[in-house]
């Protein structure tokens, strides 16, 4: 079955795939312009990605437990007032009884953020976290790309 996407109308979406994919594989969406389409040009959405984690009831929550690295290639050491990057993390939607935060922390130079569990969840349970990642200059939102992070809580904790 084929339709059409929402964020990308020219992209067609084969879900015959999307059925054939694995627990672990990632779909991307990555936005391709027309020469002429000043819309999209302007548009800051770059991508939207699904990918999925499953995750056991952990029912003596002692700290959090980092399930989702978003890995970016904005350097953190540049000097943001001379025109470099930063970059801002956040979950927009599906964050059930609070129980995850993202934060941001530097690796080998760049920007990483780091999607946490902070509280428990007892399972079965599904949700699918939304998690923008924007990438700011000096002059304000240069793009912005979205992550549909869908999480399976087992009920057991194994």
């Amino acid at each position: 079955m084929l339709s059409k996407s929402k964020y990308f109308p020219e992209l067609v979406v084969d879900h015959s795939l999307v059925a054939r994919l694995e627990r672990s594989d990632t779909i991307r969406c990555i936005k391709s312009c027309q020469p002429n389409d000043v819309a999209c040009v302007l548009d800051p959405m770059h991508s939207v990605s699904h990918t999925f984690i499953s995750l056991p009831t952990f029912r003596e929550f002692t700290k959090p437990e980092e399930i989702v690295f978003l890995r970016t290639t904005v350097p953190a050491y540049g000097s943001y007032h001379v025109g470099s990057y930063d970059v801002k993390f956040d979950i927009l939607e599906g964050n059930v009884d609070n129980a995850f935060n993202i934060i941001k922390r530097v690796e080998n130079g760049v920007y990483v953020g780091v999607v946490r569990q902070v509280k428990s969840l007892i399972g079965p349970l599904t949700t699918v976290l939304k998690l923008s990642m924007r990438n700011l200059t000096t002059q304000g939102d240069s793009g912005q790309n979205i992550i549909n992070v869908h999480v399976f809580v087992s009920e057991f904790w194994f």
